[in-house]
């Protein structure tokens, strides 16, 4: 019986034992499971960490060169001043350029939530030829504030409004943008250990960074004798118009112009090559006579615009109009300080008397510029004098009748009794004979058709 009470007690201890043991092992496998994932985490923090301090010297370096940027930004970013003058910007900018605005929108933009630059934005309307678009769009994308142009939408002129005006309105709406640099932050900077040592060795990238927010220079040389691309350059065959020329007709005379120029520049070449001072006389008078006859038709061409055919428009510029140039700067190179000779005042003065004769006013004024700034060699040269004073005189002749044609003068009517002195009602006022109408100006004679004015000393007539 003791025996077995003792086997019984052994029994129990050992499973007790056993299941101490059990228990544990138990306990100890589930804190070596905890240290495991406790030994992951802790590789994954330091992983991180590794991450965090390799990318922390390239975080440092873009800080540092951002850091340095910024005054750069704010030089080349407008402030909210200049967006406010931003307007009056455009406008001086439309004065210098010739477009016409017609309308300035501003664009409602949200700023982005934490962005450091607010998007400013108009769109202009505006009218110009292709030449002053051009010249406009270079001077805004290369103003000393950022300005860009995104984009832009034109509506071709009509060549009726182009013939009739003498210019073309193309029809322009762009878009211009422009940012805002908001770099406030109520945060401290953080600082960074050995930081000018650090931005000297980042040097190359700061100026490498500044140098691609830098705008380009272009130095805009403007239409330099092309034609608008967006005018239309054909002509009709037969021609339009009472003084319309078909194209041959345009073609014929070009190649009558460029043999005659031809001829001249033969001649410029016997005068350079002449024996002696005579033939060279002789050879130089015969230029003249030839230059002045060139030019002459030249202005007429010019004023009537009857070359309207592209390719004959451009054979003129280069084969005539460009060599005849070239001629002329020669020959007064060649006469120094001597002034134009009298051969050369006289077909001046002769130009100029067939241009009054059929009342081309403006013609006079280019045929005198052909000699103007050179006759102050030649005023005090007895034989060259009553040239220059003739000159002078039709020039001044020329100027007042233009200047004339410019003064508005409505006549609202006329009043012409036996006995009793006319009157007229002129801009809304009674006038008479010897009346003052402006100043230069008064009143001559009063007809039924007509008044006859007096203006700087010169009688002219203004019809009803």
């Amino acid at each position: 019986m003791n025996e077995k009470k003792v086997l019984l007690g052994v029994c129990a201890g050992a499973i007790a034992i056993a299941a101490g043991i059990g228990a544990l092992i138990y306990f100890e496998y589930g804190d070596i499971a905890k240290k495991r994932e406790d030994v992951a985490s802790l590789r994954t923090q330091i992983d991180t960490s590794r991450k965090l301090i390799e990318g922390t010297s390239s975080l440092e370096r873009e800080v540092i060169v951002l850091r340095e940027m910024t005054e750069h930004i704010k030089q080349v970013l407008p402030d909210t001043d200049n967006v406010n003058n931003l307007v009056r910007t455009l406008q001086a900018l439309s004065e210098e350029s010739g477009v016409r605005i017609r309308g300035l929108k501003k664009k409602d933009i949200a700023k982005e939530k934490g962005a450091a630059f607010e998007h400013v934005a108009y769109t202009l309307t505006l009218e110009s030829d292709a030449f002053e678009l051009l010249d406009f769009m270079d001077m805004a994308e290369t103003h000393e504030r950022f300005i860009r142009i995104p984009r832009f939408k034109l509506t071709a002129a009509k060549r009726k409004q182009f013939e009739e005006d003498g210019y073309a309105a193309h029809g322009v709406q762009m878009d211009l943008e422009t940012f805002v640099y908001d770099g406030k932050d109520d945060s401290e900077p953080v600082k960074i250990e050995g930081y000018e040592r650090k931005r000297d060795l980042l040097i190359g990238e700061i100026n490498r960074r500044r140098q691609a927010l830098s705008v380009s220079d272009y130095d805009y040389r403007g239409a330099r004798g092309r034609r608008d691309p967006w005018v239309d350059p054909r002509v009709p065959v037969a021609g339009d118009g009472e003084s319309a020329l078909t194209v041959q007709e345009q073609m014929d005379i070009v190649q009558d112009l460029v043999e005659r120029t031809q001829v001249a520049q033969t001649q410029w070449q016997e005068t350079t090559n002449a024996e002696n001072v005579i033939a060279e006389m002789v050879a130089r008078a015969d230029l003249e006579d030839m230059l002045a006859s060139l030019e002459e038709d030249l202005r007429r061409l010019d004023a009537d615009g009857s070359i309207r055919y592209v390719p004959s428009q451009r054979r003129l510029q280069l084969e005539v109009s460009d060599p005849l140039l070239e001629i002329r700067r020669s020959l007064l190179n060649s006469e120094g300080g001597r002034g134009p000779s009298v051969e050369k005042l006289r077909e001046v003065l002769e130009a100029m008397n067939r241009h009054l004769s059929a009342a081309e006013y403006d013609l006079m004024l280019e045929a005198y510029r052909l000699v103007d700034g050179q006759l102050s060699y030649v005023e005090n040269d007895p034989l060259r004098k009553p040239f220059v004073d003739e000159l002078n005189r039709l020039k001044r002749l020329a100027e007042t009748v233009l200047d004339f044609d410019q003064i508005k003068i409505e006549v609202g009517g006329v009043a012409i009794m036996h006995g009793v002195p006319s009157a007229a009602l002129v801009n809304g006022r009674s006038v008479g004979v010897g009346d003052v109408v402006s100043e230069d100006l008064y009143i001559r004679e009063i007809r039924t058709d007509e008044i006859e004015f007096v203006f700087r000393g010169v009688i002219l007539a203004r019809r009803f």
